[in-house]
């Protein structure tokens, strides 16, 4: 797997906010339903995405094993003030990230963020508390061994 060093810029963003606990079904099903919400609030209001759907893991509390999730899209910098009804605006993440690219199922991932884990660890790279996934492929469309992830991991 390659891995490399990038700087993210933020970009204007539409989201919504979800509580999950780590395990992949329960984060799956709530994903599936926000971002058929958020779809569906872009739809109403005339708003086009300005790039793939992108997902932000913060807030990590590891006694109760949940996480916190913005799941949304970036928006060009106009549609901004139409969040409304829990959706919020915002930007993507920005600042010094490692970022690797999975290709396959989603259920895979954890696989990559232990190679993205690792990588650091022999690097002696910090961790932080912030992670996301930007969904290149629409996986409605995408064969699912062909999916690709852009997973990133937030550098300090």
């Amino acid at each position: 797997m390659r891995f490399e060093v990038v700087m993210a810029e933020p970009r204007p963003m539409l989201y919504l906010t979800r509580t999950a606990t780590m395990e992949p079904r329960d984060v799956e099903a709530i994903m599936g339903e926000a971002f058929g919400a958020i779809g569906a609030f872009l739809a109403t209001s005339g708003v086009i995405p300005a790039g793939p759907p992108i997902a932000v893991y913060r807030d990590w509390d590891m006694k109760t094993g949940t996480m916190k999730i913005d799941l949304g899209f970036p928006v060009v910098s106009g549609d901004v003030p139409k969040a409304s009804g829990g959706v919020h605006s915002g930007t993507t993440p920005a600042g010094k990230a490692l970022k690797a690219v999975h290709h396959g199922p989603y259920r895979k991932l954890r696989d990559t963020y232990g190679a993205l884990e690792a990588h650091m660890k022999q690097r002696g790279m910090p961790m932080s508390a912030m992670a996301w996934e930007v969904y290149v492929s629409d996986p409605d469309k995408t064969p699912e061994a062909d999916l690709v992830t852009e997973v990133y991991m937030a550098l300090p």
